[in-house]
């Protein structure tokens, strides 16, 4: 535990405040992001120390109650709403996303960054690419606190390692698209959150989830576009999602060749 940057303490304590407060709705949510991930990789051999700022949520709209209404929920429990749609900010400053994939955003508009929940808060959720994977391929888990003095669990359901490398993947790429005009969105350490999944996780368990995908005709598209990127961006070690991830783990020389390794195996057990 004494491993564990203070960063990613916070981040839990007020994951785990946004349950509590949203305790009704947990049978919707599903936990993704790095503490997702971390669950399936602990420190994964890196000399690098497991760390995030905030904690991310994906909402299956399926089966959402209308009442309690998300957002009085959240504020009640001190989250105030961020500056962009979904992100709720706690009192310590650290914040809790809640994202919805955009073919249950019940909007067709292209420009559109909120999810459409009504008559939960116009600012409960944003859209975000990447997660349809998450709404078939997760397991329930209990989630408790990093530190001794925070007794709470919470039964939450929290997505599959093939689901987490897909959304990596994809809010890599199009943080790449991005770069050029907003090169502070581009995040090493996500890249390096890929290859702590590709590094941590066995193969034939990543083949597993990734043809569980192949079943739901959303979650099949962004699960092959996210192989295609992996294809041109990570199978050399100078590829550029590659690169990310060897800069983030402070130029380790090991870890570009691994990382292009390890992908171009997945790849061949998937074919």
């Amino acid at each position: 535990m004494d491993a564990v940057a203070p960063e990613y303490v916070a981040a839990r304590r007020v994951l785990l405040d946004a349950l509590e407060a949203l305790t009704y709705h947990l049978p919707s949510l599903i936990l993704v992001g790095a503490q997702a991930v971390y669950h399936h990789t602990g420190d994964a051999d890196l000399n690098v120390h497991l760390m995030t700022t905030d904690a991310d949520l994906a909402i299956d709209t399926r089966g959402l109650a209308d009442v309690p209404e998300i957002g009085s929920l959240l504020r009640g429990a001190g989250f105030v709403p961020g500056p962009n749609p979904g992100r709720w900010v706690a009192a310590s400053d650290v914040a809790v996303d809640l994202m919805v994939v955009p073919h249950q955003s019940r909007t067709a508009k292209a420009s559109a960054r909120a999810a459409r929940l009504a008559p939960h808060d116009r600012l409960t959720a944003r859209i975000a690419r990447g997660l349809e994977p998450a709404l078939i391929d997760h397991q329930r888990i209990a989630i408790a606190a990093l530190e001794s003095t925070d007794a709470r669990t919470f039964d939450l359901a929290i997505a599959g390692p093939a689901a987490l490398l897909v959304a990596k993947v994809i809010k890599i790429s199009e943080r790449l698209g991005q770069a050029d005009r907003q090169p502070d969105r581009l995040k090493e350490k996500d890249a390096l959150d890929a290859f702590r999944l590709l590094q941590a996780v066995d193969t034939a368990e990543l083949v597993l989830g990734l043809s569980k995908h192949r079943g739901e005709p959303n979650a099949a598209g962004i699960a092959e576009e996210a192989l295609e990127i992996l294809r041109l961006h990570a199978t050399t070690p100078r590829g550029r999602i590659v690169l990310l991830a060897a800069s983030a783990a402070g130029g380790d020389a090991t870890v570009a060749p691994a990382f292009a390794a390890l992908c171009n195996d997945l790849l061949a057990a998937l074919r």
